[in-house]
């Protein structure tokens, strides 16, 4: 992981089809949700979600490959943007120097807390839910936290659509120390190393 990126800048809005295409797809995984009958427990949310996401309607120029456990890439967009289903297990606290991401969490398994910087510099956390969209511009810090002050149970996990303008994996930087500092005053962990 790079410590500074040379790469150009790239930080567009979303469209509206492709804000459109994540409601669409967030509406039909919570139907889904919702009508499903089965024992407490049996929801399996990943099979669920694979089962909208391979749906015509939500079909990609390039598709998404939807086969394994994730993380789900290949996918690209009409705005030429790659889509990605995402699965963490872990806290992954990073940023990305030269590039906007936009995060469409699906579901989590427990609770989440979003963790970021804000214009002051000052450590933020904030409920993330499924349905919410997290915007990271340029630079800024991100990781998504299991819920500060809560118990984590063994099978935490958060689920999320990102649209992003390149593979991150050439523009994927650590934190700052005073980032790593930040995270730790807010959550009470020390900060994870890398992603």
């Amino acid at each position: 992981m790079a410590e500074t990126s040379t790469l150009p800048l790239l930080n567009h809005e979303l469209a509206e089809d492709e804000l459109a295409w994540m409601h669409g797809v967030y509406a039909d995984f919570e139907a889904k949700r919702a009508a499903f009958t089965g024992p407490p427990g049996a929801f399996n949310p990943k099979e669920a979600l694979r089962e909208v996401l391979g749906r015509p309607e939500y079909a990609l120029p390039t598709p998404m490959d939807l086969t394994g456990d994730g993380p789900w890439r290949g996918g690209k967009n009409r705005h030429n943007r790659n889509v990605s289903g995402v699965f963490l297990k872990k806290v992954e606290l990073h940023r990305h120097e030269r590039s906007r991401t936009d995060q469409f969490p699906m579901y989590i398994v427990g609770e989440a807390d979003g963790f970021s910087l804000n214009a002051d510099n000052q450590p933020v956390l904030e409920p993330v839910n499924g349905g919410d969209h997290c915007h990271n511009s340029p630079d800024a810090p991100h990781a998504f936290v299991p819920k500060v002050g809560k118990p984590v149970n063994s099978d935490w996990e958060i689920a999320f659509i990102a649209i992003t303008p390149r593979n991150l994996k050439e523009d994927t930087q650590k934190v700052r120390d005073e980032t790593r500092a930040a995270y730790q005053q807010v959550t009470g962990y020390e900060a994870p190393v890398g992603v």
